[in-house]
């Protein structure tokens, strides 16, 4: 895990840790580490506390690192159990009214939490004077501090931006917020399958909210879930053209317009010369951005497809798929992989992958396509 926590705590501990009479530097490290595992559990249980007492919305619940073991699936809530389990990761957003209240107090929960295991820390290292309790406290403060810090990125927001920024916006990001009930019930429909509901939201929504980011994000789901790509894709092009949004902003809207794309080419909804070069551009201005690189590999392998690449499109759709926590961007992922394999000529890999994207979403267009595909091969 690449992360400057891991190099601020090790600068800090070859100093600190010296003066404690403990030169043993694997003893440091290690307490290191352990400092920042535990500041990273207590900042992530303080935000899944504080979603469940003020009522924002918990989307996931990820405990641990690597191959995924199980996951618990709802149209509501994703939970997944990984090889390596040191780690959580909640993921929040906004849901009932008053949205941005009840997520600022999720993020408070988190920031206590977070301060009282650095204090707690500390006080265990004064306690035992040594290197490796010394290095504990050490890395829980940096990991604790660097979450406080207000910063916001294309793939996350820290607790600090939350804190500090969260009740002060104004204007079209307190608009989006004050929109999220509306747009979560749409998204809802969408997990559900109500594809009818979610058409008389989407209508509400273009009504109430013409302009609004996120509300138009959730019209474009809804013609994706009615098959209707190409009109999806010239809602999705506003959006990443719009010339007042934020570099974060961008990378997201750009990120979606490329799967987007290369959806539409493979439907036939798109001239592949057309939607192929819209789609490379869109992955590029992504990646400049700031997108996790990881999180396009989903794009990547139904871009390999298209191409004729199967074997290269069965590798990165299996990896989107093993690392995507997102149900219906899973269920499209192993929709992608069953694809490959059918290319490569290995229908009975091809059923396997189809059967796990039928037991997340079995109506989602391209698992639906898929099965028909499948069944006549």
């Amino acid at each position: 895990m690449r992360h400057p926590l891991i190099l601020l705590t090790a600068a800090v501990c070859a100093v600190v840790v010296p003066l404690h009479g403990s030169p043993a530097l694997p003893v440091a490290a290690l307490g290191e580490l352990t400092g920042l595992l535990a500041g990273l559990l207590a900042l992530q249980l303080g935000l899944l506390a504080g979603a469940l007492i003020t009522g924002a919305r918990v989307h996931q619940v990820v405990i641990g690192v690597g191959t995924r073991v199980v996951d618990w699936t709802t149209p509501r809530r994703v939970v997944v159990l990984r090889a390596l389990p040191l780690l959580l990761s909640v993921s929040v957003g906004p849901g009932k009214s008053p949205a941005r209240l009840r997520m600022w107090g999720a993020a408070l929960s988190s920031a206590v939490l977070g301060v009282a295991a650095t204090a707690t820390a500390v006080v265990l290292a004064c306690t035992a004077r040594n290197g490796f309790g010394t290095a504990v406290a050490v890395g829980c403060a940096a990991t604790v501090g660097y979450a406080l810090v207000p910063r916001k990125t294309a793939g996350s927001t820290s607790t600090g931006w939350l804190l500090l920024h969260l009740l002060r916006l104004t204007g079209v990001r307190a608009r989006q917020l004050d929109a999220a009930p509306l747009v979560t019930s749409t998204v809802d429909a969408i997990q559900d399958g109500d594809i009818e509901h979610a058409v008389d939201l989407a209508a509400r929504i273009a009504d109430e909210y013409p302009t609004l980011r996120t509300a138009t994000a959730a019209r474009v789901l809804v013609l994706q879930a009615q098959g209707r790509y190409a009109e999806a894709l010239l809602l999705a092009m506003t959006l990443a053209g719009d010339h007042e949004q934020t570099p974060q902003e961008a990378a997201v809207a750009f990120a979606a317009l490329a799967g987007l794309a290369y959806a539409t080419v493979e439907a036939g909804q798109l001239e592949p010369e057309l939607g192929l070069g819209t789609a490379a551009q869109a992955l590029e201005n992504a990646e400049t951005l700031g997108y996790p690189t990881h999180k396009l590999n989903g794009s990547r392998a139904l871009r390999e497809l298209l191409l004729g690449n199967a074997d290269k499109a069965v590798t990165l759709a299996r990896l989107s798929a093993d690392s995507s926590d997102d149900r219906l961007g899973r269920a499209d992922d192993l929709a992608t992989l069953a694809r490959a394999h059918m290319a490569a000529g290995n229908n009975p890999a091809a059923r396997a992958a189809l059967r796990e994207a039928e037991a997340i979403v079995p109506w989602w267009p391209r698992v639906a396509v898929t099965r028909s595909r499948l069944d006549l091969a």
